[in-house]
Protein backbone atom coordinates (compact mmCIF):
# COMPACT_ATOMS: atom_id res chain seq x y z
CA UNK A 1 0.00 0.00 0.00
CA UNK A 2 1.20 3.52 -0.79
CA UNK A 3 2.25 5.81 2.04
CA UNK A 4 -0.93 7.85 2.56
CA UNK A 5 0.53 10.65 4.66
CA UNK A 6 3.50 11.07 2.36
CA UNK A 7 1.46 11.08 -0.84
CA UNK A 8 -1.48 13.27 0.18
CA UNK A 9 -0.51 15.35 3.21
CA UNK A 10 3.00 16.15 2.07
CA UNK A 11 3.55 15.67 -1.64
CA UNK A 12 0.11 16.68 -2.96
CA UNK A 13 -0.37 19.56 -0.56
CA UNK A 14 3.09 20.88 -1.34
CA UNK A 15 2.28 20.77 -5.06
CA UNK A 16 -0.96 22.64 -4.51
CA UNK A 17 0.62 25.09 -2.12
CA UNK A 18 3.21 26.29 -4.61
CA UNK A 19 0.57 27.33 -7.14
CA UNK A 20 0.85 30.87 -5.74
CA UNK A 21 4.23 31.21 -7.45
CA UNK A 22 2.36 31.11 -10.75
CA UNK A 23 -0.43 33.54 -9.98
CA UNK A 24 -3.06 31.21 -8.53
CA UNK A 25 -3.74 31.24 -4.80
CA UNK A 26 -5.22 28.00 -3.52
CA UNK A 27 -6.38 27.45 0.04
CA UNK A 28 -6.98 24.18 1.85
CA UNK A 29 -9.79 24.72 4.38
CA UNK A 30 -9.71 21.05 5.41
CA UNK A 31 -6.54 19.00 5.48
CA UNK A 32 -5.99 16.13 7.86
CA UNK A 33 -5.46 12.44 8.39
CA UNK A 34 -6.48 10.87 11.69
CA UNK A 35 -4.37 8.30 13.55
CA UNK A 36 -4.82 4.62 12.63
CA UNK A 37 -7.85 2.87 14.02
CA UNK A 38 -9.13 -0.68 13.80
CA UNK A 39 -12.04 -1.16 11.42
CA UNK A 40 -15.28 -1.76 13.27
CA UNK A 41 -16.30 -5.08 11.72
CA UNK A 42 -16.83 -8.59 13.04
CA UNK A 43 -18.43 -10.54 10.21
CA UNK A 44 -16.86 -9.55 6.87
CA UNK A 45 -13.51 -10.61 5.42
CA UNK A 46 -11.73 -7.41 4.41
CA UNK A 47 -8.99 -7.32 1.73
CA UNK A 48 -5.42 -6.50 2.68
CA UNK A 49 -5.55 -3.17 0.83
CA UNK A 50 -8.29 -1.87 3.14
CA UNK A 51 -6.52 -3.14 6.26
CA UNK A 52 -3.26 -1.56 5.08
CA UNK A 53 -4.98 1.77 4.48
CA UNK A 54 -6.65 1.96 7.88
CA UNK A 55 -3.45 0.78 9.56
CA UNK A 56 -2.00 4.09 8.35
CA UNK A 57 -4.91 6.41 9.06
CA UNK A 58 -8.51 6.14 10.18
CA UNK A 59 -9.71 8.99 7.94
CA UNK A 60 -8.43 11.42 5.31
CA UNK A 61 -10.11 14.67 4.34
CA UNK A 62 -8.58 17.19 1.95
CA UNK A 63 -10.35 20.14 0.37
CA UNK A 64 -8.61 22.64 -1.88
CA UNK A 65 -10.16 25.59 -3.65
CA UNK A 66 -9.34 28.93 -5.21
CA UNK A 67 -9.06 31.78 -2.75
CA UNK A 68 -12.10 34.03 -3.13
CA UNK A 69 -10.42 37.34 -3.91
CA UNK A 70 -11.12 39.49 -6.94
CA UNK A 71 -7.49 39.42 -8.03
CA UNK A 72 -7.24 35.64 -7.71
CA UNK A 73 -10.53 34.75 -9.44
CA UNK A 74 -10.48 37.38 -12.18
CA UNK A 75 -8.64 35.20 -14.70
CA UNK A 76 -11.28 32.50 -14.26
CA UNK A 77 -14.31 34.79 -14.20
CA UNK A 78 -13.10 36.34 -17.47
CA UNK A 79 -12.03 33.05 -19.05
CA UNK A 80 -13.54 32.61 -22.51
CA UNK A 81 -14.33 28.89 -22.17
CA UNK A 82 -15.97 29.28 -18.75
CA UNK A 83 -18.04 32.20 -20.00
CA UNK A 84 -19.23 30.34 -23.09
CA UNK A 85 -19.90 27.10 -21.21
CA UNK A 86 -21.28 28.32 -17.89
CA UNK A 87 -21.62 32.03 -17.16
CA UNK A 88 -23.46 32.60 -20.44
CA UNK A 89 -26.10 30.15 -19.19
CA UNK A 90 -26.50 31.80 -15.79
CA UNK A 91 -24.27 29.48 -13.79
CA UNK A 92 -23.15 31.51 -10.82
CA UNK A 93 -19.55 31.76 -9.70
CA UNK A 94 -20.20 29.49 -6.71
CA UNK A 95 -20.93 26.54 -9.00
CA UNK A 96 -17.91 27.14 -11.22
CA UNK A 97 -15.74 27.70 -8.16
CA UNK A 98 -16.71 24.22 -6.94
CA UNK A 99 -15.98 22.76 -10.38
CA UNK A 100 -12.44 24.17 -10.07
CA UNK A 101 -11.74 22.61 -6.69
CA UNK A 102 -10.67 19.28 -5.25
CA UNK A 103 -12.03 16.97 -2.56
CA UNK A 104 -10.86 13.71 -1.00
CA UNK A 105 -13.03 12.43 1.84
CA UNK A 106 -12.18 8.89 2.97
CA UNK A 107 -14.68 7.48 5.44
CA UNK A 108 -13.61 7.09 9.05
CA UNK A 109 -12.78 3.51 10.04
CA UNK A 110 -15.56 3.28 12.62
CA UNK A 111 -18.17 4.28 10.01
CA UNK A 112 -17.11 2.22 7.00
CA UNK A 113 -19.21 -0.83 7.93
CA UNK A 114 -21.56 0.94 10.33
CA UNK A 115 -25.15 0.23 9.15
CA UNK A 116 -26.55 3.37 10.77
CA UNK A 117 -23.96 5.56 9.06
CA UNK A 118 -24.39 3.82 5.69
CA UNK A 119 -28.17 4.10 5.72
CA UNK A 120 -27.89 7.83 6.30
CA UNK A 121 -25.81 8.43 3.15
CA UNK A 122 -27.18 9.53 -0.23
CA UNK A 123 -25.67 6.58 -2.10
CA UNK A 124 -27.71 4.16 0.03
CA UNK A 125 -30.99 5.81 -0.97
CA UNK A 126 -29.92 5.81 -4.63
CA UNK A 127 -29.20 2.09 -4.54
CA UNK A 128 -32.53 1.41 -2.85
CA UNK A 129 -34.14 2.12 -6.23
CA UNK A 130 -31.77 -0.21 -8.07
CA UNK A 131 -31.58 -3.97 -8.51
CA UNK A 132 -28.45 -3.96 -6.37
CA UNK A 133 -28.79 -4.73 -2.66
CA UNK A 134 -27.83 -1.47 -0.98
CA UNK A 135 -26.74 -3.32 2.15
CA UNK A 136 -23.89 -4.90 0.16
CA UNK A 137 -22.24 -1.51 -0.48
CA UNK A 138 -20.08 0.53 1.85
CA UNK A 139 -18.95 4.15 1.40
CA UNK A 140 -15.17 4.49 1.09
CA UNK A 141 -14.89 8.01 -0.34
CA UNK A 142 -17.82 10.47 -0.28
CA UNK A 143 -17.35 13.51 -2.53
CA UNK A 144 -20.26 15.77 -3.44
CA UNK A 145 -22.79 13.60 -5.33
CA UNK A 146 -20.34 10.75 -5.82
CA UNK A 147 -19.62 7.89 -3.46
CA UNK A 148 -16.84 5.42 -4.17
CA UNK A 149 -18.11 2.20 -2.64
CA UNK A 150 -16.76 -1.14 -1.59
CA UNK A 151 -18.99 -4.15 -2.21
CA UNK A 152 -19.62 -7.32 -0.26
CA UNK A 153 -19.88 -10.59 -2.16
CA UNK A 154 -20.75 -13.49 0.10
CA UNK A 155 -18.83 -12.95 3.33
CA UNK A 156 -15.97 -10.87 1.88
CA UNK A 157 -15.30 -7.41 0.54
CA UNK A 158 -14.04 -7.31 -3.04
CA UNK A 159 -10.94 -5.22 -3.73
CA UNK A 160 -12.72 -3.09 -6.32
CA UNK A 161 -14.42 0.29 -6.38
CA UNK A 162 -18.00 0.92 -7.51
CA UNK A 163 -19.05 4.52 -8.08
CA UNK A 164 -22.56 5.64 -7.09
CA UNK A 165 -23.60 8.91 -8.73
CA UNK A 166 -26.67 10.14 -6.92
CA UNK A 167 -27.46 13.00 -9.33
CA UNK A 168 -27.78 10.51 -12.19
CA UNK A 169 -29.18 7.72 -9.97
CA UNK A 170 -26.55 5.43 -11.46
CA UNK A 171 -23.82 3.01 -10.39
CA UNK A 172 -20.61 2.29 -12.33
CA UNK A 173 -17.94 -0.35 -11.87
CA UNK A 174 -14.67 1.61 -11.91
CA UNK A 175 -12.64 -1.57 -12.34
CA UNK A 176 -9.87 -0.41 -10.01
CA UNK A 177 -8.55 -1.69 -6.69
CA UNK A 178 -8.49 0.45 -3.57
CA UNK A 179 -4.80 1.22 -4.03
CA UNK A 180 -5.32 2.07 -7.70
CA UNK A 181 -8.20 4.35 -6.71
CA UNK A 182 -5.99 6.23 -4.25
CA UNK A 183 -3.24 6.61 -6.83
CA UNK A 184 -5.76 7.99 -9.31
CA UNK A 185 -7.03 10.43 -6.68
CA UNK A 186 -3.48 11.66 -6.25
CA UNK A 187 -2.86 11.96 -10.00
CA UNK A 188 -6.09 13.97 -10.34
CA UNK A 189 -5.30 15.95 -7.15
CA UNK A 190 -8.85 15.11 -6.11
CA UNK A 191 -10.14 17.38 -8.89
CA UNK A 192 -13.91 17.81 -9.01
CA UNK A 193 -15.59 14.60 -10.21
CA UNK A 194 -12.31 13.04 -11.32
CA UNK A 195 -13.99 9.66 -10.91
CA UNK A 196 -16.47 10.45 -13.68
CA UNK A 197 -13.63 11.67 -15.88
CA UNK A 198 -11.83 8.36 -15.33
CA UNK A 199 -14.93 6.35 -16.24
CA UNK A 200 -16.22 8.43 -19.16
CA UNK A 201 -13.18 10.43 -20.37
CA UNK A 202 -14.23 13.12 -22.89
CA UNK A 203 -17.88 12.05 -22.73
CA UNK A 204 -18.34 13.98 -19.48
CA UNK A 205 -18.26 17.76 -19.29
CA UNK A 206 -15.82 17.62 -16.39
CA UNK A 207 -13.14 16.23 -18.73
CA UNK A 208 -12.62 19.64 -20.37
CA UNK A 209 -12.41 21.32 -16.98
CA UNK A 210 -9.64 19.01 -15.82
CA UNK A 211 -7.84 19.20 -19.16
CA UNK A 212 -7.91 23.00 -19.30
CA UNK A 213 -7.71 24.16 -15.70
CA UNK A 214 -5.75 21.66 -13.64
CA UNK A 215 -2.58 22.41 -15.67
CA UNK A 216 -3.41 26.12 -15.52
CA UNK A 217 -3.66 26.05 -11.74
CA UNK A 218 -0.63 23.80 -11.26
CA UNK A 219 1.79 24.68 -14.10
CA UNK A 220 4.82 24.05 -11.87
CA UNK A 221 4.32 20.27 -11.68
CA UNK A 222 4.27 17.54 -14.29
CA UNK A 223 0.77 16.12 -14.26
CA UNK A 224 0.15 12.51 -15.25
CA UNK A 225 -3.42 12.46 -16.56
CA UNK A 226 -3.15 9.66 -19.12
CA UNK A 227 -5.53 7.50 -17.10
CA UNK A 228 -8.17 10.17 -17.69
CA UNK A 229 -7.59 10.30 -21.45
CA UNK A 230 -5.56 13.51 -21.22
CA UNK A 231 -2.10 13.50 -22.78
Amino acid sequence: MININELFLFKMLEEIGYAFEHGVNIKTPATYALPPEEIANDSINVPKSILDFYNQTSKVEIIWELQQTEENTKQFREDKFLNEKYFKYDYDWGVVHEYLSGFINITKAENLFNPAFCKDQAYYHTLSNKEENQDDFFPFDICWSLTACLKKEGDKIVDNIWLVYTDAEAIYDMGVTVEEYLNLAYQAKGFHYWQLIYVFKEKTEYYELMKRYLPKMLPHITLDLKAFGIE
